[in-house]
């Protein structure tokens, strides 16, 4: 027995993941896992028990009755799961008296893949089959008003039997456990997601659908872009003539710098804040630093329509100025093409605010207090400390805050379309727009406005690296 219990010690993990999926498996025969629909309502949930000890089930609707006896059907069903769950739980559970030899253990993990396998299938097959389409006939119904859909039980089940697969086939292959196989789905996700996203962009800016259904190369889409079309737009009070994507991502560019300013500004001091308090309460900051991102879990359209209600005409603002008597007649913010652009700044400063101060916080809360004290004790000032040692350690934070602020409101323009009733273009709307237009040519436009977009991303992004690698490298200078 005590033989028995070291080897149950030296099971490895996947043998542990494969007994908890059998486990589990053999659970689930006693959970209601299936739930019947009649007339688009849920009537009742099965285990595969309850089915086999109830398995009529009688109700009336407006236009008749609804009979229904699963009983043939259960008896099947039951026996065949209850036989497959109970063999992959005894060879999981048996799995360290085969674990002597690769071959038997092989053999053994197999089996049990087999078996969750087997049990997926008759899980399947049970929710598929439980409603036959005579049942439906003789109750003159659609399979829509008489169906059987699995509950949540019943995708959790799934689940695990997928994990136990998994963990069994890394146990027949004999794999050794490795903490880099945890970042395989990670790189699946990566060019799932990341890399073969912009591959598409990449060939759809160089080629379009042709009619004959295959793709020719054509450069139509850089043709649209870069158009001999020119516009006259206002920076600053001065009236600009500039081409005309070049002008909208010129604004582009002044409301992510701007945004990216005012959130460094606001940013950093409020950090610093969180991170002293922190500090000489020996607390975490971690209560303080929630009151600057609950905002962050309002959805941004609603935070930017409030933001528009409060500039209004007949807003909070204008009704508190007016009524103090500071102002005779409502401040137009929202029409004032200065104004507008100010709040339009504003607002999306405050919006990704929470993106600049939580990786300065977080840099600042691990410097070592002592550094500090040990500026001053050399005779060094507050300023000459803030400037020379605290500022230059959590530099890697500030240009970390630049990168999550800058590059997302280089492109966002839900903010400046919302405050500025759509009457200023941003390159993100342009990007979209083109997208959505029936057009192939502007669809490849916006292709390859994309792809120029990610190659100045790219280079930012290169320059801010370069930047926080001589930050890391650098030191103190007192």
């Amino acid at each position: 027995m005590a033989e028995l219990k070291a080897r149950y010690k030296m099971m490895p993990p996947f043998a542990m993941v494969m007994i908890v999926a059998a486990i589990f498996s053999f659970v689930s025969i006693f959970i209601p896992m299936f739930e019947l629909y009649v007339q688009y309502v849920p009537q009742r949930c099965y285990s595969l028990l309850t089915l086999l000890i109830n398995p009529r089930f009688y109700t009336t609707i407006r236009d008749g009755a609804v009979d229904l006896n699963f009983q043939h059907f259960a008896v099947w069903m039951f026996i065949l799961t209850i036989v497959v769950s109970v063999a992959a739980l005894t060879l999981a559970v048996s799995y360290p008296l085969y674990s002597d030899r690769k071959v038997m253990r092989r053999i053994g993990c197999l089996s049990v893949l087999a078996l969750f396998v087997a049990r997926i299938a008759l899980h399947v097959l049970t929710v598929s089959k439980m409603v036959s389409e005579e049942m439906i006939k003789s109750n003159n119904l659609t399979p829509e008003r008489l169906k059987v859909s699995q509950t949540l039980t019943g995708n959790i089940l799934v689940i695990i039997l997928f994990i136990g697969i998994c963990f069994c086939l890394y146990g027949a292959l004999d794999l050794r456990m490795n903490y880099k196989i945890f970042s395989y789905p990670y790189m699946v996700w990566i060019v799932l997601f990341t890399i073969l996203p912009l591959a598409l962009i990449f060939f759809r800016a160089f080629f379009k659908q042709a009619a004959g259904g295959g793709y020719e190369f054509t450069p139509a889409g850089f043709e649209v872009l870069f158009a001999n079309k020119v516009v006259t737009t206002t920076f600053y009070g001065f009236e600009v003539t500039l081409q005309e994507y070049l002008s909208i991502f010129l604004r582009s560019l002044d409301y992510a710098l701007w945004t990216t300013i005012g959130c460094l500004l606001f940013g950093y001091p409020v950090a610093y804040i969180l991170s002293s308090s922190a500090k000489r309460m020996h607390k975490n900051g971690t209560r303080l630093l929630m009151l600057f991102v609950l905002p962050m879990w309002m959805n941004t359209m609603l935070r930017t329509y409030a933001w528009r209600a409060f500039f209004s005409e007949t807003g909070v603002l204008n009704t508190f100025l007016t009524s103090t008597g500071l102002i005779q007649d409502p401040i137009l913010f929202l029409k004032s093409e200065v104004l507008a652009d100010i709040v339009t700044k504003l607002v999306m400063t405050n919006d990704f605010l929470p993106f600049m101060i939580l990786p300065i916080y977080s840099v600042l809360i691990k410097i070592d207090s002592s550094l500090s004290e040990a500026s001053l004790d050399l005779g060094a000032n507050s300023v000459q400390t803030f400037t020379k040692v605290i500022f230059p350690l959590s530099l890697p934070g500030v240009i970390s805050g630049i990168q999550m602020v800058f590059m997302p409101s280089l492109t966002f323009y839900m903010i400046p379309d919302i405050i500025n009733e759509g009457s200023k273009s941003t390159i993100g709307y342009t990007v979209q727009s083109f997208i959505l237009n029936e057009s192939s040519t502007y669809n490849q436009a916006g292709n390859v406005l994309s792809l120029l977009l990610l190659i100045f991303v790219l280079i930012t992004m290169g320059i801010l690296r370069g930047q926080d690698k001589e930050a890391e490298g650098g030191g103190m200078a007192l």
